[in-house]
């Protein structure tokens, strides 16, 4: 085992013997080209043993032929030098200019990838753009269709800005939504809770119908839209609409703006993580007593998942009363209230049992089960939420 001071005095011996080795040594700058790319294959981490070391410690701790075994190995590495620092001088060179090989290839396809993938979004583009003309030209279709099935087909979409082809989501509303006249009795019992309000902001508001009906009473109101086709439909009618995300338009919104927030047939269109922060916004944005209601297909009735919910393409999944309503009271809301609207027309709905066999065996049994059924099958198609922020404490 050594001791501290022979530690010591090896330690002193390897200091001197490597900077003498450095200073033998002559600096070498290695200049490379490179690129700020991810180094996925550790090409980095080669760069410091690919030069080759001819220089390393030697020497022996043996206290009586130590002297003369460092001095033989000494002469022979000086004498040995001029036959092997070359040969590892080209070697270090050609491992580091394979190095700057693999990093320029490695950069260039990383490049290709990149232009790969926009050579592709460009072929989609075209496509569309070629589509688009080709609609425009009345040119035939694949399918040979005629200039008349053409055109029908073309009023269902739409070029977004991004020249992607959109379906148009008016057209959708014209067909399964309604007539507006038919839209205000369905909406009419959501507008007193509006009567006393100064600024409500209608989310998703699509054709307009809602701030129409807001207008007639002299209440002020504007509304945002995600769909270019429904603002310019709005916008047609003289009505204050901004084309926009509602939860970016919400964050722009100074806290207290509004009074009033009305959200029909728009959550069952986002995520669960979008419309907890829609909830948490309005409460947010909202004015102290302000009210919020919102509207969304109610899965408690069966019949309107078999007869709309799953028409529209765009919807994601349907939200129970419970579901939203807790979502409120998480944000804050307070003065909670589910009602339920548009209940399915008698004729769509299971017979009751004539009264003339009220006196059978089991009528009663079967008539309470009809009536469950009803209720389960054909209930209330909407409901809405309502909830209000809290006043401010004095």
């Amino acid at each position: 085992m050594l001791k501290n001071n022979e530690v010591s005095a090896m330690m002193a011996r390897v200091t001197v013997a490597l900077s003498k080795g450095s200073r033998a040594r002559p600096a070498r700058t290695v200049v490379y080209v490179t690129d700020e790319t991810r180094d996925e294959v550790g090409i980095s981490a080669l760069r410091k043993p690919a030069e080759i070391q001819i220089e390393f410690h030697s020497g022996s701790d043996r206290k009586a032929i130590g002297p003369a075994v460092r001095f033989g190995k000494r002469a022979m590495r000086r004498g040995a030098r001029w036959y092997t620092g070359p040969i590892m001088a080209q070697q270090t060179r050609f491992n580091l200019a394979s190095l700057d090989v693999d990093e320029r290839l490695l950069a260039e396809h990383e490049k290709l990838v990149a232009e790969v993938a926009q050579l592709r979004d460009h072929v989609e583009r075209l496509e569309v753009l070629v589509d688009s003309h080709h609609a425009e030209a009345g040119a035939a279709r694949p399918v040979l269709a005629s200039a008349e099935a053409v055109a029908a087909t073309d009023a269902h979409f739409e070029l977004s800005r991004g020249s992607q082809r959109m379906l148009k989501y008016s057209a959708f509303e014209d067909r399964h939504r309604g007539s507006e006249e038919s839209l205000r009795t369905l909406l009419a019992p959501y507008l007193p809770y509006f009567k006393d309000k100064n600024r409500v902001l209608d989310i998703g508001c699509g054709r307009g119908e809602f701030l129409n009906m807001l207008k007639d009473e002299s209440i002020s109101a504007y509304g945002v839209d995600s769909d270019e086709s429904m603002v310019q439909a709005a916008q047609a009618k003289g009505l204050e609409v901004l084309l926009g995300d509602a939860n970016e338009h919400l964050r722009s919104l100074p806290t207290g703006d509004i009074d009033g927030i009305f959200c029909s047939q728009v959550a069952e269109h986002l995520t669960t993580d979008q419309l907890v922060r829609l909830v948490e916004l309005c409460y947010r944005k909202l004015a102290p007593g302000g009210v919020v209601v919102m509207e969304t297909p109610n899965p408690e009735s069966l019949s309107i998942l078999a007869s709309f919910f799953y028409v529209d393409l765009t919807h994601i999944k349907p939200i129970h009363p419970e579901a939203l309503k807790w979502a409120f009271e998480a944000a804050g809301f307070t003065g909670l209230a589910i009602e339920r609207i548009q209940p399915v027309p008698e004729g769509a709905r299971l017979n009751e049992l004539p009264q003339e066999f009220a006196q059978q065996p089991g009528w009663q049994t079967i008539a309470g089960n009809i009536q469950r059924l009803n209720g389960l099958l054909y209930g209330p198609q909407h409901f809405a939420v309502v909830g209000y922020k809290p006043e401010e404490l004095s």
